[in-house]
């Protein structure tokens, strides 16, 4: 597989890999994924969710429904309501 990075992912990518390997030293060999998943979305300046590279858009994550407005979830609810009043009639 193809990754084309930017020179900003590039050296995003090494700055968080160098990260996670110094940590894997400095802990003996091995870290827990729990850790491990610690650092490549929260860590300060180097996490997915953390650092300033762009998540959302054109070149960045989609965006689902839920996350632009409540239409959906109103949706839902608008759908199971009814039938959770049925349901407390006949039941």
């Amino acid at each position: 597989m193809d990754i084309n990075l930017t020179k900003a992912e590039a050296e995003h990518l090494k700055a968080v890999l160098t990260k996670i390997s110094q940590e894997i030293e400095e802990k003996g060999g091995w870290i827990p994924f729990s850790r491990y998943m610690e650092i490549a979305l929260y860590q300060p300046n180097l996490g997915y969710y953390t650092s300033a590279l762009e998540k959302f858009g054109r070149f960045g994550d989609f965006i689902t429904a839920p996350e632009i407005s409540p239409f959906f979830g109103q949706t839902i609810v608008n759908t199971i309501l009814p039938v959770l009043d049925k349901l407390r009639i006949y039941g």
